[in-house]
């Protein structure tokens, strides 16, 4: 009973952010925040280009004329649920190709036949397959797109479905500042049981303004997300300080949310490796979420 209670309170969870973000009613785990960074800055980083993370909300900021990167993310939510994520961006001469795993699982499910002891115990996984492709197109615009393969499992019952992600980047003639569009989770669930379901897809626009005073570099992103299927549009903003290439200190914040809206974040830079952390306090009795997030730059 205890394992069935955290289910209903992760799928509470994931419906406070999919409803925060203007979600429709299927796989609402896609709107989680995947990476420490992008979670701490509100989710607001439409316009950030060339980072990984930053791709997942528009496939455009993969975009890059960089050195690979490899990102690993653990996101520990409540009652030991947790989402794994793996990704890699790799430049080519045509363009930079992404690849990217996640998993969410939630584990020792106890089944019950009827009051008393479990007779025994499953796990539920969610799971989705990323592969991007970005490439600018002009001096100052970028475009990139991504498809999704999804699996879902819950007890005996499972389902698989698709998702397209399509974004652009434009590089203003203003020093530091770069706007962004994307429309996120195009696609559908096959049927769970009894019916078929639309993915959360949302709408974002926004942009990234960056400038450097000394030994410090300051970034504000800006975002507005918008339900495609719904009429909920919501604000998200981030403010990213950097000592010294080393240092970054993050805060963000998201309207709509009835179980949160704060989110902050620490960031640790060495050579070639980043260190990334990001906590997010919630309400209503749901606990606080810790996403950790490892980077590497070759």
């Amino acid at each position: 009973m205890k394992k069935i209670l955290h289910i209903l309170i992760f799928l509470l969870l994931c419906t406070a952010l999919a409803l925060a973000q203007g979600s429709s009613t299927g796989s609402s785990y896609l709107s989680l925040p995947l990476s420490a960074r992008t979670a701490s800055l509100g989710e607001a980083t439409v316009a950030d280009p060339r980072n990984f993370a930053s791709s997942l909300l528009n496939p455009a900021n993969l975009s890059s004329d960089g050195p690979a990167t490899i990102t690993l993310s653990h996101s520990q939510w409540i009652q030991g649920i947790q989402t794994e994520f793996g990704g890699t961006s790799i430049p080519l001469s045509f363009g930079t190709v992404g690849f990217a795993v996640t998993n969410t699982n939630i584990s020792d499910i106890e089944i019950r036949e009827q009051p008393g002891s479990p007779i025994g115990t499953f796990n539920a996984h969610f799971a989705a397959i990323h592969l991007s492709f970005a490439r600018t197109v002009l001096d100052a615009v970028s475009v990139g797109g991504s498809v999704k393969y999804l699996y879902e499992k819950l007890y005996v019952d499972e389902t698989t479905g698709y998702g397209v992600d399509l974004g652009a980047l434009y590089r203003t003639p203003f020093e530091g500042l770069t706007a962004g569009v994307s429309v996120t989770n195009l696609g559908r669930l096959r049927q769970f049981r009894s019916e078929a379901s639309q993915l959360p897809s949302m709408g974002r626009i926004g942009g990234t303004y960056g400038f450097t005073l000394g030994e410090f570099a300051f970034t504000v992103n800006a975002a507005g997300a918008k339900d495609l299927h719904r009429s909920d549009a919501h604000a998200q903003v981030g403010v990213e300080t950097i000592y010294d290439s080393a240092l970054a200190v993050r805060l963000g914040y998201q309207t709509g949310y009835e179980s949160r809206g704060l989110s902050a974040g620490l960031g640790f830079h060495f050579s070639f490796v980043r260190v990334d952390y990001a906590y997010l306090p919630f309400s209503l009795g749901l606990g606080d979420a810790h996403i950790f997030s490892l980077g590497f730059r070759f």
